[in-house]
């Protein structure tokens, strides 16, 4: 295994294990070792977003899909830094987005439900928050 692909399995251990902070540590060490992969900047976008930092985790959201546009799971975190950040008009875009690229998705894992923990609907997945997204948007 390279060094690149040892810091993203050590992020993607410690983001499981519930150490956002050392998580993105080791997702700025593979983002220095390649800059020119995807997944380093979605694993430190995710640290972020676990971390509270919604809108710092958007710049690495937009660059991984820069790199890679068909990373669903980036328009579903993305989505979710969007919803806190109280733009569901975005959230809706990224989830549909990521509802397109892959309709598996809407079994999401831990950490996307823990991510989704202010938001209605929680425990239904994805297509559940973007109805209830919906709905908020044409009623306010």
């Amino acid at each position: 295994m390279s060094d690149y692909e040892d810091a993203i399995m050590d992020g993607i251990a410690n983001l499981a294990r519930g150490k956002p902070q050392p998580a993105l540590a080791n997702f700025e060490k593979a983002i220095e070792l390649d800059p020119g992969e995807a997944t380093g900047y979605l694993g430190r976008a995710n640290a972020l977003n676990t971390l509270g930092r919604w809108e710092e985790s958007l710049h690495d959201y937009n660059r991984a899909l820069e790199i890679d546009p068909k990373l669903a799971n980036a328009y579903v975190n993305r989505g979710i830094a969007y919803a806190h950040l109280g733009k569901p008009r975005k959230t809706i875009a990224d989830y549909e987005k990521a509802l397109e690229l892959n309709p598996k998705i809407d079994n999401p894992p831990t950490f996307i439900k823990r991510l989704f923990s202010n938001e209605p609907n929680t425990d239904k997945g994805i297509r559940k928050h973007l109805e209830a997204l919906k709905k908020q948007v044409v009623s306010g």
